[in-house]
């Protein structure tokens, strides 16, 4: 897709929210709420404004969390993990991508097991792996990025 067609998402995808906001209720967690938080974000950094994506997608983990409880391991929730960790790494805030992203990976192993190959943890690894690069740890980042390439 190119500039103007992520343009173009942007608007369906803020009138998608809306309208579900209008069915749910303006301030009522809602999956379907949700996915339309998180897919707005998805549009604004695709744009490359990892500011207004990381408002969407924050918003999309408190309610997500809200819906599946606080500390409960849910894919929901570590997607959303995932994909703040990597508006924080376009953001340049490493550390914080680091975080995001462990807290997935944990939550992920917790769902589907430690020893299970799975593309949604080989994704958080690989996440894990940029943001140790370039924090210029590459010893983390090498042994992330090959237990991602395992995991394929």
């Amino acid at each position: 897709l190119n500039l103007e067609d992520y343009r173009t998402a942007v608007s369906y995808l803020e009138q998608a929210l809306r309208m579900r906001q209008s069915c749910h209720g303006e301030n009522t967690a809602h999956p379907d709420t949700a996915a339309s938080l998180h897919n707005v974000g998805f549009a604004w950094g695709e744009l490359g404004d990892h500011k207004k994506a990381v408002s969407y997608h924050e918003e999309a983990l408190q309610m997500r969390r809200s819906i599946h409880c606080e500390n409960t391991a849910h894919g929901d929730i570590a997607k959303s993990l995932n994909i703040l960790s990597c508006d924080w790494i376009f953001l340049g805030d490493h550390r914080k991508a680091v975080s995001y992203s462990e807290k997935a990976l944990q939550m992920l192993h917790a769902i589907h097991g430690h020893n299970t190959a799975h593309s949604d943890i080989a994704a958080s690894l690989q996440i894990l792996a940029v943001a140790w690069r370039r924090l210029g740890d590459h010893g983390k980042a090498d042994i992330y990025a090959v237990q991602a390439t395992q995991m394929k």
